[in-house]
C-alpha cells in the first residue's frame, strides 16, 4: 500500500457522502477494536476502550475493507496489533492529510 492509499477509501468501501461513521463499531480481522468517535474524512478516531481501556486509536481510511451500514460496522483488513504502529493521538486529526 502506498502512502496516498492510506488516506483514501478503497473503491467500494467509501461511505455515502452524507453519512458520518461516528458511533459505528470498528472490527479488525482479529476482533472488535471499539467505536468511531470522530470521522475526519481521511481518519477515523476510534475509542478503543474495549480493547485498551482509555485508548483512542487513529485509523487511516485506507485500512477500511468494507462498511456495513445496516449493522453500523466498519470492517478493517488488518489485525488490532497493526494499529499500534499508527501515529499517536496527539496528531491533529481535524486537518485533512495533504494529498
Amino acid at each position: 500500500m502506498t502512502g496516498t492509499e492510506l488516506w483514501e477509501y478503497r473503491p467500494g468501501a467509501h461511505p455515502a457522502a452524507e453519512l458520518s461513521l461516528v458511533g459505528y463499531e470498528v472490527r479488525a480481522v482479529d476482533g472488535p477494536l471499539g467505536r468511531v468517535e470522530e470521522d475526519t474524512g481521511d481518519h477515523l478516531l476510534v475509542d478503543a476502550g474495549p480493547w485498551v481501556p482509555g485508548a483512542r486509536v487513529p485509523v487511516t481510511v485506507g485500512l477500511v475493507a468494507r462498511i456495513d451500514h445496516l449493522e453500523r460496522t466498519v470492517h478493517l483488513d488488518c489485525p488490532r496489533a497493526r494499529l499500534s504502529t499508527t501515529p499517536p493521538t496527539a496528531v491533529d486529526l481535524t486537518t485533512p492529510h495533504p494529498r
